[in-house]
């Protein structure tokens, strides 16, 4: 890491795993995943929290960074942010931890009970506003949920919620034990794997059929229910899995009503971080 950057870290802290992103002023961005378990392994914490590459002439790492570094944690998992603080602590104990709150994000909530909205919708929904303004947004965040909110005005106006990929998938030995879970192929293998052919000939492929194009389908209903009532959309694609999603996603929008944001949501932490 280059000595003259500020260093604010993103963090997104999920039930599972947790990503932490550097967003420098110019552009350049590292992000790194971990699952939470990782936390109690040194070398992994090591590896993937305090080893950066942000940019290519790099003189430090962060974890040789002489000053204290900001962590901007939002808790969108029931994993306690504080664990994180701890295990960090361990490695470089002047370090500083700002908690991420809804109050903080500078977004407007139009819902029946704002205080209820996940931080991560309001995250992603500020990122979104701030790269596309007032324009008309479907904000997609394929993850363990997917998140399927509308934007428009700066406005966050709600939306709809379904089950991941990964979770539908652990959903199916419960209806039946004869019904398999299903691996999901993540980024970057992913962009390597087709998805699932129709029909399905095992039982296996089937049930992959169904997880994939059953969600396909249901993104795709809610994108001609606002599509239709709304001239100008832009649907931002964003999350862990959709990297898998978008290619059948963008035959059927066209492809410059699609921008695609990895990590949008840290996107969103760092935006509240620099307007602080």
């Amino acid at each position: 890491m280059n000595a003259d950057a500020v260093m604010n870290i993103s963090v997104d802290i999920g039930n599972s795993n947790l990503k932490c992103g550097i967003f420098l002023p110019g552009g350049e961005c590292e992000v790194h995943g971990l699952s939470v378990d990782g936390l109690f392994d040194m070398e992994k914490l090591y590896r993937n929290l305090l080893c950066w590459d942000v940019l290519p002439a790099r003189t430090l790492t962060a974890d040789a960074y002489p000053d204290p570094i900001t962590w901007w944690i939002a808790q969108t998992g029931s994993f306690p942010w504080q664990k994180l603080q701890v295990a960090i602590r361990r490695l470089r104990p002047q370090d500083k931890y700002t908690r991420v709150t809804r109050r903080q994000i500078p977004i407007k909530v139009a819902v029946n009970s704002p205080d209820k909205v996940g931080v991560d919708r309001l995250l992603a929904a500020f990122a979104a506003t701030e790269q596309y303004g007032d324009s008309p947004m479907l904000v997609i965040d394929a993850g363990s949920a997917i998140t399927v909110d509308i934007v428009q005005n700066r406005t966050f106006c709600g939306g709809a919620i379904l089950p991941g990929l990964d979770t539908l998938s652990k959903t199916y030995p419960i209806i039946s034990d004869k019904l398999p879970t299903v691996p999901i192929p993540h980024f970057p293998d992913c962009t390597k794997v087709p998805p699932p052919v129709f029909p399905g000939k095992s039982t296996e492929d089937a049930v992959h059929c169904g997880l994939y194009w059953g969600t396909i389908g249901a993104i795709m209903q809610f994108c001609g229910m606002f599509f239709r009532r709304t001239e100008d959309v832009r649907l931002i694609l964003a999350g862990g899995d959709s990297q898998y999603l978008l290619p059948e996603i963008a035959k059927i929008i066209p492809s410059q009503q699609i921008k695609h944001h990895r990590n949008l949501v840290l996107e969103g932490i760092a935006g509240v971080s620099a307007a602080k």
